[in-house]
């Protein structure tokens, strides 16, 4: 069960619907809260790919993150319910339909969870081949 709480404010639903995230999200005391540090796609196979494609390898070692620091919460679908902050970097400037490719992605992966996201453009990632990094904060009710 998800310890998050997600916050709207009226006129914030459309672009939160579409994206999948809340204007803020918030938890109880108490809640254990877990970092991840900026995953990339550098190590599935095939390697890197398209933006898209490196945005969901990118998801996938995050959930591979949170799993690690969360043995005990063996669903998925509940690692993703403690996302509650999202900060993703993405090279270059993105098209409305690499933008919509993210958005069902997001959606993909947080399912009716939305939280809080901020999408930043950047020159360049380390390495080269990157073109998108991921860090998320999760809480997570103690058990």
């Amino acid at each position: 069960m998800s310890a998050i709480s997600n916050h709207d404010y009226p006129g914030y639903e459309v672009l939160g619907n579409v994206f999948n995230i809340s204007a803020a999200a918030s938890f109880p005391p108490g809640c254990r809260i877990v970092a991840t540090s900026g995953q990339i796609a550098d190590n599935h196979s095939p390697q890197w790919g398209t933006h898209a494609e490196q945005f969901e390898k990118s998801l996938t070692n995050i959930q591979r993150s949170l799993a690690a620091a969360s043995p005990h919460i063996k669903d998925p679908e509940e690692l993703w319910a403690g996302v509650f902050n999202m900060t993703s970097f993405h090279v270059g400037k993105l098209t409305k339909e690499q933008q919509q490719q993210l958005a069902s992605l997001a959606r993909r992966f947080f399912g009716k969870n939305k939280p809080a996201w901020a999408a930043i453009c950047v020159l360049a990632l380390f390495p080269d081949e990157a073109l998108v990094e991921v860090q998320v904060q999760a809480a997570y009710k103690e058990n």
